[in-house]
């Protein structure tokens, strides 16, 4: 099959491209970018695309890097293309930064790629990666001690990036760029063996396909395609757990109901806790193998007041029935409030951005008080003394929970439960003639339960954010 179907069959199967697609092709010089424009190139009509070129001097090798910089714009001319050539001092921002070389290579790349694009409107960014890069990802990953997530290697379309010549081995690009006359250029740092990424493509994947699997690259294709298929099936999973036992999300710390977790599989207790310190971060990275473990721990081997402390200013602790996961010190204090309860309705709370959705059913429309989630209470609507409000905690407030002979201080009763102090604000109280109903997301009132001579049944739901629209 000619090297411009595979490639045409491969941009189908991720859906790569749309009609009226702008794609901006990441062109460095070297055979794989250059034989990736050309394709691309050819197919435009085809596609219903427009193309255009860019290029980023590194400024690591001089003379050398500069000649890179006039054959592509001289190709892009000679293709009618435009072409986006710029120059950045890499070798300084590695100094300012700290990064490796390669690191602040591609961090410089990717954010001139992300302007570029911005500039010119591009949908896509098309990258030249392929089969011999896909093999030299897993394996490197592997030898670090990756999960899936690793092994799965450079996946084919990764928001705006597209990567059409991933299924295509090396050589076969190396030949389509003789068959057409293409002119090229080879960076003489990829055949230095001082990086490892260098060493496992130069020695190590030729070691093991001469003695091990003449096929090798293809099997660590597979073996990506698969660990890509599972790994996202997992996320999926993952996802669905993380809303499950998240208990309280602020800017910056969160909540996980360990219940929750220690009753699913660890698989995906690992993920939702590398989620959860993605989302406090911000960033993109990862937590490494041993410090997810330190966050296991904590669920399953619980210490008194152990503190784990992870990337990025970010510390872990348990507390009774939560996993908490904080940055910096003190929360902010959640200001006074109070306001007259909807029945039936929607009441916005916007000091803690959060809805309290009431409605009024029969006893056979209730569902079991037993089944609903401590975001919902059930209440006998017609015991109720007064006129319902919803306010915020105050000093000395009495409480008589569900279950319980007599009222007991509210703060006793939040300690007890293992609601962290600084989360204990945020617990929105519906009152009715001075006596706490419910304490949301807790538990509601003894005195004002569900029972059989019940004839209306109030039920309360805490919803994240404004619901009133």
């Amino acid at each position: 099959m000619a090297l411009e179907q595979v490639v045409r069959l491969f941009i189908n199967k991720f859906g790569m491209i749309s009609p009226g697609d702008r794609v901006l092709v990441g062109v460095s010089g070297g055979p794989d970018s250059v034989a990736l424009l050309h394709l691309l190139w050819r197919m435009k009509d085809e596609l219903q695309i427009s193309l255009a070129v860019a290029h980023l001097n590194h400024m690591f090798r001089g003379e050398e890097a500069r000649a890179d910089a006039r054959l592509v714009e001289e190709l892009a001319e000679s293709l009618g293309l435009p072409a986006y050539v710029e120059e950045f001092d890499v070798p300084a921002y590695r100094e300012r930064t700290g990064l490796s070389a390669q690191e602040a290579a591609r961090q410089v790349r990717y954010r001139f790629f992300e302007e570029v694009a911005g500039r010119t409107g591009a949908s896509r960014v098309a990258l030249g990666h392929h089969a011999d890069d896909q093999a030299e990802t897993i394996l490197f990953n592997f030898l670090r001690g990756t999960g899936l997530a690793g092994l799965k290697g450079i996946p084919p379309v990764r928001g705006k990036y597209i990567r059409p010549l991933l299924d295509v081995r090396r050589h076969e690009i190396e030949k389509y760029c003789r068959e057409h006359s293409l002119p090229v250029r080879e960076d003489a740092s990829n055949k230095k063996t001082i990086y490892t990424r260098n060493r496992i493509r130069l020695q190590l994947i030729p070691q093991l396909e001469a003695e091990y699997n003449p096929r090798l690259v293809e099997a660590l294709m597979h073996l990506g395609h698969i660990c890509r298929e599972e790994d996202g099936y997992l996320e999926d999973q993952a996802a669905l757990l993380y809303e499950q036992v998240s208990e309280a999300r602020r800017e910056n710390y969160l909540l996980l109901e360990v219940k929750g977790l220690l009753s699913s599989p660890p698989a995906l207790v690992r993920r939702v806790l590398r989620r959860a310190w993605r989302q406090l971060t911000g960033t993109g990275t990862d937590l490494t193998y041993l410090q997810v473990e330190s966050l296991l721990d904590l669920l399953y081997k619980p210490a008194g007041g152990k503190i784990v402390e992870l990337p990025r200013g970010v510390k872990a602790s348990r507390f009774d029935r939560f996993l908490r996961l904080w940055i910096g010190g003190v929360i902010s204090t959640v200001p006074d409030y109070s306001y007259p309860l909807e029945v039936p309705g929607i009441t916005y709370i916007p000091e803690i951005n959060t809805s309290i959705e009431a409605r009024l059913v029969t006893l056979e429309e209730a569902p079991d008080p037993g089944l609903l989630s401590p975001r919902e209470a059930l209440l006998d609507y017609d015991t109720l003394p007064a006129m319902l409000v919803v306010r915020r905690r105050r000093e000395g407030d009495r409480f008589q929970p569900l279950g319980m002979p007599a009222r007991m201080k509210l703060k006793k009763f939040l300690i007890e439960q293992g609601v962290p102090r600084e989360e204990r604000d945020r617990l929105p109280l519906v009152e009715a003639g001075g006596e706490i109903v419910w304490v949301g997301g807790v538990r509601p009132g003894e005195p004002w339960k569900v029972t059989g001579k019940t004839r209306r049944c109030l039920y309360l739901r805490i919803r994240e954010g404004d619901m009133q629209g």
